[in-house]
């Protein structure tokens, strides 16, 4: 029996690592993209400005495929705009472009579908701000375009009504290697590892100790070993190689994460987190900041009006607190507002936080304050044939399971079993069909027998 039982569980782990839905996840202001493990686009969330891709400015509240090409490699989710960049290294931009933050002279025209942005082959890297885009070329320039009244895209302008339609060089420096576009201001990394930033200087959320506004790159200290940062609307966090964690800017619901809280407890300069302890991701909402701890799991403070900070309660927390303790196989985070995003080693996504227009994505429109999985998007019979030789069809399903085998043989049973190992249906006869209206929502192992063969799989009940 135990024999039997282990064949299971390494069956059960290998359908677990060859089922890889999401590969990456970006949250905008109110909408989600993705990509998901065949490199196809997807979309969920609001949808008022065209920002889904969708065609149309009907919100989702599932993940909704956009389009049917399948060699999309990174997106950026702004505010209410959204970029993305393909395998041939071409731009592609959608959504709302009342600022020309699409990179299209065409001010207030709305994009309601991907539509590549020029014609150059080297963008390399893409940063959605609120209102405003920054990117990099494979040359290593650093390229702006959008709103820029406080001086956010680095160009040495800003003011009121200062917009630029189409892309514009920052500098004639060509070793930019990351950046992070925020609400009103901008972070870029150089390749030497220095911290530069650029915009509206409030809170001292730049980090160079005042708070004044800066309309071009401004080195931040004098250390050269940044490895990534995040603008929020009023804060800004900071992995360095050590993978120490530093903060700056507004704490007015103790997004630094320092204890402290209050309109008078933010930092002009970048504070150290937590001495000693290692981080591998960070991500920041508007007044929270969520974090990757070196064990893998997940840890949150600020503000937690919407639930963001994932510990099921609604209570805003000024020191670390687990969001989940008890997964320790986070691989990547992301928040732009109120709403979280996390990917686990197994390409499953788990999202949490606001969801008045659905972007969580899992079909309804209720505020979690806890990650709850986004189960894979139903996919058609012809993408579900796999080299196995068996689809099953739709997968989530509801209450009808429908199972085909390619080369047309008769199944002479079927058994599903739940993600303990315990056998919960069985059917000969009608193999071809199972109800299974009667099971609770989770994921499933379903396996099937015929003359010769046995086949497994994975499906989820929703």
């Amino acid at each position: 029996m135990k024999k039997i039982t282990l064949m299971f569980f390494l069956c059960l782990n290998s359908l677990f690592v060859n089922s890889q839905c999401w590969l990456k996840v970006s949250t905008g202001g109110a909408h989600t993209l993705g990509i998901g493990a065949d490199n196809s686009l997807w979309s969920w969330g609001r949808s008022q400005s065209g920002q889904l891709g969708l065609g149309d400015l009907n919100s989702k509240n599932i993940p909704t495929k956009i389009g049917f090409d399948q060699d999309w490699t990174k997106i950026s989710a702004g505010n209410a705009h959204s970029l993305a960049i393909k395998s041939n290294g071409t731009l592609w931009v959608w959504g709302r472009n009342i600022t020309g933050q699409l990179g299209n002279p065409d001010i207030g025209q709305n994009i309601l579908i991907p539509s590549q942005m020029g014609s150059e082959t080297n963008w390399i890297f893409i940063s959605a701000g609120d209102e405003y885009s920054m990117a990099i070329k494979n040359n290593g320039t650093m390229w702006a375009w959008g709103d820029n009244v406080y001086g956010q895209l680095g160009d040495n302008t800003n003011g009121t009504g200062n917009i630029v339609t189409t892309p514009i060089q920052i500098g004639i420096d060509n070793d930019w290697a990351f950046i992070s576009a925020g609400t009103t201001h901008t972070f870029a990394i150089k390749k030497n590892g220095t911290l530069w930033a650029f915009g509206q200087n409030n809170f001292g959320k730049l980090g160079d100790g005042t708070i004044v506004d800066k309309i071009i790159p401004t080195q931040i200290g004098t250390d050269s070993n940044w490895q990534t940062v995040e603008a929020g609307l009023k804060h800004s966090i900071a992995l360095k190689n050590d993978n120490s964690l530093w903060t700056w800017g507004d704490n007015t619901d103790g997004q630094l994460g320092n204890g402290l809280n209050g309109a008078s407890a933010g930092q002009s300069a970048p504070i150290n987190i937590e001495s000693g302890s290692k981080f591998f991701k960070i991500t920041r909402g508007q007044k929270h900041t969520i974090v990757k701890r070196a064990n893998g799991t997940l840890w949150s403070w600020g503000g937690n009006v919407s639930g963001q900070l994932g510990d099921n309660t609604f209570l805003a927390k000024a020191s670390p607190i687990a969001v989940s303790s008890t997964i320790d196989t986070w691989d990547y985070i992301s928040s732009r507002v109120s709403h979280c995003a996390a990917l686990k080693s197994d390409g499953t996504l788990y999202m949490w936080g606001s969801n008045l227009f659905g972007q969580i994505g899992d079909a309804s429109n209720l505020t979690k304050n806890i990650p709850v999985l986004i189960v894979c998007p139903t996919l058609s019979k012809n993408q579900l044939l796999f080299k196995s030789g068996f689809s099953i069809y739709p997968n989530p399903a509801s209450s009808l399971l429908n199972i085909e085998l390619i080369e047309g043989q008769d199944l002479s049973k079927i058994i599903i079993f739940d993600i303990s190992g315990k056998k919960v249906l069985e059917q000969t006869e009608n193999t071809r069909t199972i109800n299974i209206e009667n099971l609770a929502n989770g994921m499933y192992i379903i396996e099937m027998f015929s003359e010769n063969k046995s086949f497994q799989s994975k499906f989820v009940k929703n």
